[in-house]
């Protein structure tokens, strides 16, 4: 038989029944002082089937190593990390108090769960009967919506908020539009507390996007990036005038005008890779480049072979 313990008590004696017996169990309940009284006895368990609770209270709450694993697993959740000792210091009093009730006594409610007649589980909620954990969630998520989250020294937000900050600003970025780090910091906010999925930030920045660049909006609200649609203007680049392909981005003017270019007709549509390429050889950085001065060179022999000196 699996015991699950969730919680531990203040006050518990030195040693704990490491028995399987139910009856063990129960008298070791009796020694923390809760009214086992309503507890099903080993006869009445057997016959019982399935899966089954019964709910007690009592008067001790569980220990502060205890409270402090709740306040530790709900930072691993938000933060990756475990609370500091300031966070501690604010969440453990807090804690306490939910184990208190309106006359200010001490109750903690404690909920033993069966299956077939076999103690399983013992869980420790407060006073008002919640789950610990769940009531420090909301309070952390309420507290992130308030605007109140850690910063690091990046001045980019710590633990899941600055993930999806990244993530957020990154997908911005690969479809042109310029997020300020307020808009992204509180659309990764409103993520982590799932106030908004990840899907409705995406399409509101696709929308935008698809604003920016008319042109391509079909494809942009398809789901394709404004960064792969403009692949081959960024590679052509990268190569007639020899810059790192990864210090391209959608926002160099020659990339925005080559997506957002006037037609002929009058008409808003790409430009053709042909022209976009002639138009880089008049940039004055391509006259610095290898290709430019083999260019140079070749020109230059072939006129000096007209002229015949060179065979």
């Amino acid at each position: 038989m699996a015991e699950k313990n969730t919680g531990g008590f203040s006050g518990v004696p030195a040693s704990t029944p490491t028995t399987s017996t139910s009856s063990d169990l129960l008298e070791f309940a009796k020694a923390l002082g809760i009214d086992v009284s309503q507890v099903p006895t080993d006869q009445d368990k057997k016959k019982k089937s399935g899966v089954f609770t019964q709910t007690q209270t009592s008067r001790q709450m569980p220990d502060d190593l205890a409270l402090i694993d709740k306040i530790n697993d709900v930072f691993k959740e938000f933060y990756r990390r475990d609370a500091d000792q300031n966070e501690i210091a604010t969440w453990l009093p807090a804690l306490r108090n939910k184990y208190k009730s309106k006359d200010g006594t001490t109750k903690t409610t404690v909920k033993y769960t069966y299956k077939d007649g076999e103690l399983i589980s013992t869980d420790y909620f407060t006073a008002d009967n919640l789950d610990p954990k769940m009531w420090l969630t909301e309070q952390v998520k309420t507290k992130l919506l308030a605007g109140a989250q850690e910063v690091a020294k990046e001045g980019i937000p710590s633990g899941p908020v600055g993930k999806n900050f990244l993530d957020v600003k990154n997908f911005a970025a690969r479809n042109g539009i310029m997020l300020s780090d307020q808009a992204a910091g509180e659309y990764a906010t409103q993520i982590v507390a799932g106030k908004l999925d990840q899907d409705t930030v995406y399409n509101t920045i696709r929308d935008s996007a698809a604003s920016a660049f008319p042109q391509l909006a079909e494809k942009i609200k398809a789901g394709i990036d404004v960064r792969t649609l403009a692949d081959p203007y960024i590679q052509s680049m990268s190569n007639i005038l020899e810059v790192p392909y990864t210090s391209v981005d959608l926002f160099d003017p020659k990339i925005r005008g080559a997506l957002s270019y006037t037609l002929p007709d009058g008409k808003l549509g790409t430009k053709s890779i042909y022209d976009f390429e002639k138009e880089l050889r008049q940039d004055p950085r391509w006259q610095y480049t290898k290709n430019a001065k083999r260019t140079v060179a070749e020109s230059t022999l072939r006129v000096l072979q007209d002229f015949g000196f060179q065979g």
